[in-house]
């Protein structure tokens, strides 16, 4: 009975030092932050959206809208020679005088349209910037009009040199 009891004498003093009252243990009643609402959303002031381009952006956008437009040109007179030899390769050898010209006269119109390439990467650029130095979204809608018209542009340029190099055989 002794072991017994050596074995019970530890848990009792254990089970005795958690009913008493004294020391310094938290408290189980409610604190001062569980009577706020823990899902109310702090108000936020709306952000105040752009409505219009800054002068020197509009110039830089404005200029590189003229680019694209004056590759587009470019590229509408060089298309129809493009497609004459294309057309005229079509099922030809390979290696031919006419798959050659067709081949050069593509490689042309693809050229001509390098300047909106290149504008379309430029206002991707500016945009990128805009959004780097923290431009709101009402700026950055702003500036995605443009790009559109640019990238509407390029892919359609894009769709018909494809196109035609499929009729070539590319």
């Amino acid at each position: 009975m002794s072991k017994m009891m050596l074995a019970v004498a530890p848990a009792a003093l254990l089970l005795a030092s958690c009913a008493s009252a004294d020391g310094d243990f938290p408290s189980l009643s409610k604190r001062d932050y569980e009577d706020t609402d823990p899902l109310a959303v702090p108000e936020v002031a709306p952000e105040i959206l752009s409505t219009a381009l800054p002068a020197a952006l509009q110039t830089s956008v404005n200029a590189l809208l003229e680019r694209a437009q004056a590759a587009q040109a470019k590229f509408d007179n060089a298309l129809p020679a493009a497609r004459n030899a294309a057309q005229g390769s079509a099922g030809g050898a390979v290696g031919s005088e006419a798959w050659v010209n067709a081949h050069m006269l593509l490689s042309r119109a693809d050229g001509a349209r390098a300047d909106a390439v290149t504008a379309l990467g430029e206002i991707d650029r500016l945009i990128g910037g805009q959004r780097d130095k923290g431009a709101d979204a009402g700026l950055v809608a702003l500036l995605s009009a443009p790009q559109g018209q640019i990238a509407a542009l390029v892919n359609t340029q894009t769709a018909e040199i494809e196109r035609l190099s499929r009729l070539i055989g590319i």
